[in-house]
């Protein structure tokens, strides 16, 4: 594992990084910016001790690495984050429960169908106490009653040239089933068939919040079901960020494992589906804005590839949508146990996509899409809030109801 310190000798605290940075950009507080906390996080692991200050920063960081996008000396904030949070002892059992139950997709349903009965949110005296006073803004997340996508048929699809794992994932799988069922779909309309698999989590929402042996034990876990050489296709920015990096903060060893992994709209880009796009029945005309999931941009480094094969479905207008690149507020866990500021940070990115005049938002994360969803619930429902797959896949097939 690299060193914290060597890592944050990186920093030469230009400053480019503030303005980047969400938490900074509402607060305007140094503590609450990217260069502020590598300074605290340098500090106290000088000190080896951890100030309830000290924590409080790092706790309001998203982890959306918008910095190192923005930074010119490429400083590894990410790992920085990831190392400090795990040195920190006494961690929030909370959190801890919380993300050992939503990355154990039985545990989830289960979860989450009790939202369906109890209130949407959880007792507000009781969760204030948990979260310092702060009300709870997450609605608890409800199972999902999609429509299921139309036959897909073998007509007119291409022979079969190849087989590649899906990571179905863990919230993914539980509350958005019909995006994982649009990546197979997609990846069957450019001749590639979904080898079966029983993977499991891939520990990005441990690893993010400082829980690394986890992380690590997951990341090992996952590498061993998918034990040969086929591409793996990730449909979550978060995950996806977390398998390209394997051999870093955690998954020791698994770097190759790492490079086989895309997510799917590169994978799906490479392998043609921009000509399948051009030719299919689209959609009547639509104004489609799209929000840049932040370890897509920032993770993985990829901004234009989803946006060229939104604006390759005919009769899609891809609109701007001022500050695309910010951070929804979701960020994990973070809208739950950071209620306050995510809640600065929604209602910053409703008053933007409200003025695009759209009537699709789309983006490549599900905490993102539960997030944004919220909002629009919260205003009536006045566009559709959906995956960038499941809206390729309705270039095809329509949009489901």
């Amino acid at each position: 594992m690299p060193q914290l310190d060597d890592l944050a000798s990186q920093c030469i605290r230009c400053g480019f990084c503030l303005e980047s940075c969400p938490t900074f950009l509402i607060t305007g507080d140094e503590s609450q910016s990217p260069r502020g906390r590598i300074t605290l996080a340098k500090e106290a692991h000088a000190a080896k001790k951890y100030s309830p200050s000290t924590v409080a920063a790092l706790d309001t960081c998203l982890g959306c690495r918008a910095c190192e996008t923005a930074c010119p000396s490429g400083v590894q904030y990410g790992k920085i984050i990831e190392i400090a949070r795990d040195e920190i002892k006494g961690k929030n059992r909370l959190q801890k429960r919380l993300l050992d139950s939503i990355t154990h997709p039985t545990l989830a349903k289960l979860q989450f169908a009790l939202g369906g009965i109890l209130p949407s949110r959880k007792p507000p005296v009781l969760l204030s106490k948990l979260l310092s006073g702060q009300l709870p803004q997450a609605d608890t997340p409800q199972l999902p009653l999609e429509s299921a996508w139309p036959p897909l048929g073998e007509k007119n699809l291409p022979p079969i040239k190849g087989q590649v794992y899906l990571l179905e994932g863990c919230v993914m799988r539980v509350l958005y089933p019909g995006v994982n069922d649009a990546t197979r779909r997609l990846l069957r309309r450019v001749g590639f068939e979904v080898t079966p698999t029983r993977s499991g989590c891939c520990g990005a929402l441990h690893a993010h919040s400082g829980y690394l042996a986890e992380a690590e034990d997951r990341a090992q876990k996952l590498a061993a079901s998918m034990p040969d050489d086929l591409p793996v296709i990730v449909n979550s920015a978060g995950c996806g960020s977390t398998i390209k990096e394997y051999g870093s903060v955690v998954g020791e060893g698994l770097a190759e494992f790492g490079k086989r992994t895309f997510d799917a709209t590169e994978f799906l880009h490479q392998h043609g589906l921009m000509d399948q796009l051009k030719r299919s029945k689209g959609l009547i005309p639509t104004n489609v804005a799209y929000h840049e999931a932040c370890h897509l941009i920032h993770g993985q480094k990829i901004s234009s590839i989803p946006k060229e094969l939104i604006s390759a479905i005919p009769g899609v207008n891809l609109v701007p949508l001022p500050e695309a690149d910010v951070c929804c507020g979701s960020a994990g866990t973070y809208n739950v146990f950071q209620p306050k500021m995510a809640r600065q940070l929604l209602n910053r990115k409703w008053a933007n996509v409200a003025n695009t005049g759209a009537q699709i938002l789309a983006t490549g994360n599900p905490g993102c899409l539960a997030w944004i969803e919220q909002a629009n619930r919260e205003h009536d429902h006045p566009i559709r809030v959906l995956h960038t797959l499941e809206l390729l896949e309705s270039s095809f097939s329509g949009l489901r109801e």
